[in-house]
């Protein structure tokens, strides 16, 4: 097989904020790439606080365009904003967005059961509560090390009208110049959600929906595909409670106006015995496909994950699928980090994937199978010492300098667009700042 190398160039600056040690975590971080009708590249830019609440829509994105593929950018009017997201093969532009949040800290609780109250011939399936303001009974619960408590439901446990059970998109149609939130109705049986608290006892239920960094990709067949990952799951054809992060994959054949179930991951740490932390991380997350010539589907899969004690960075595993994302394989260790992985098919055959954190690196392949070396984008070793105040021992956060949530895109036959962060991007103020970059990936 052929030699692909890789190649850089071009980096530009798209936006800086506050310094790392004003702003922290959160602020000036998660970009998001977009392909437009025009040809043009439009980009989002998270710049809020990184928590369940703040990320939902698109209140506290920044959004830029770039005229010139990259080398210079600028703040993007409303009329451009409107034309940023994935092109359907029916020419609309649509962006998932997460359902919202709803606070229940004023809801009764569900009358509580103890487990002998029950006698063998009894129904234990939950059951909606006949009081709107008052909780369903929860089939889980449980803590984390940051000190929250969550409690699981079934959906289909909360009516139709107390939670969103579609999936929220804005969308744009062909032809027009204003977009409008949509839904979607899903065929996805024994979902859950859950409860959590935040600053305190306030309680939030998590809205049902798509999280920010899903992409939808546009099968040969010109379907849609769409992987999704959620906490605490269960198998979605026999309804046996996992309690895992697994992942779920949906098909739409009417571009995105209704959506079916395809197949799922389920995550089981008895069998992934390359990781001695595999017990410690909620499961498989992030999931990212595409769709290889033989007609094969890959699939990386991120597990880093801090909530139950793992440490921040960990592997990240690959998986195929020979039967368009109906079943997989034994998903297999890929890279040793990974954190929100991505890839991008280019259109002269090569596969690009983006593992980072710590460090931001690309692979590339053919087949989906022989992989090159890792490329440096970003090192893995401690940046910190590059940050205003240099620590005597940097957390995690200061040692990686930067989210490593990266986003990339097809920008010509053997070209694509990588975004990333940087914390410590020099200004002119003489201080390092919170930066979001570009830079052209070749690969030939």
């Amino acid at each position: 097989m052929k030699k692909i190398t890789l190649k850089k160039e071009n980096e530009s600056l798209v936006y800086y904020g506050g310094t790392f040690e004003d702003l922290g975590w959160g602020a000036v971080q998660f970009p998001k790439l977009y392909n437009m009708k025009d040809g043009r590249i439009g980009l989002s830019v998270h710049d809020g606080k990184d928590d369940w609440i703040d990320l939902v829509g698109d209140d506290g994105e920044r959004w830029f365009i770039t005229d010139d593929k990259g080398k210079t950018w600028r703040p993007a009017t409303k009329l451009e904003v409107n034309q940023m997201g994935t092109i359907l093969p029916n020419g609309d532009i649509v962006r998932g967005q997460p359902n919202p949040i709803i606070n229940i800290q004023n809801m009764k609780p569900a009358n509580w059961e103890f487990c002998t109250y029950h006698i063998p011939s009894d129904d234990l399936s939950p059951k909606k509560s006949e009081d709107p303001n008052q909780l369903p009974v929860h089939i889980h619960s449980y803590g984390d090390n940051f000190n929250r408590t969550y409690e699981v439901y079934w959906l289909d446990s909360f009516s139709d009208d107390f939670i969103e059970k579609r999936f929220k998109f804005y969308r744009l149609k062909n032809g027009e110049t204003e977009g409008s939130y949509t839904y979607s109705p899903v065929e996805w049986k024994y979902r859950t959600t859950c409860s959590f608290t935040e600053g305190g006892d306030t309680k939030y239920l998590n809205g049902a929906g798509i999280y920010v960094c899903r992409d939808i990709k546009i099968a040969p067949d010109g379907s849609l595909i769409l992987a999704h990952y959620t906490g605490n799951g269960a198998n979605p054809y026999n309804g046996v409670y996992q309690g895992t992060t697994n992942c779920y994959f949906f098909r739409s054949t009417d571009n995105g106006e209704t959506w079916k179930l395809q197949g799922y991951i389920p995550y089981i740490a008895n069998d992934v015995e390359d990781n001695p932390f595999a017990h410690l991380v909620g499961g498989w997350d992030e999931p990212t496909v595409e769709f290889m010539d033989d007609g094969t589907v890959i699939c990386i899969l991120r597990t880093c994950d801090v909530f139950k004690g793992a440490p921040e960075w960990g592997p990240t595993y690959i998986t195929r699928s020979t039967d368009m994302c109906k079943t997989w394989s034994k998903p297999e260790r890929f890279a040793d980090i990974g954190a929100l992985p991505q890839l991008v098919k280019l259109p002269n055959g090569i596969t690009l994937a983006v593992i980072t954190r710590p460090g931001i690196f690309i692979y590339a392949t053919r087949d989906g199978v022989n992989w090159t070396e890792p490329f440096e984008i970003m090192t893995g070793e401690d940046r910190s010492y590059l940050g205003n105040l240099k620590p005597e021992r940097p957390n995690f956060h200061q040692w990686a300098g930067s989210c490593c949530n990266c986003t990339i895109v097809p920008t010509g036959e053997n070209r694509a667009m990588l975004a990333f962060s940087d914390f410590y991007v020099p200004g002119e103020d003489g201080l390092k700042h919170k930066g979001i970059k570009t830079i052209e990936i070749i690969a030939d």
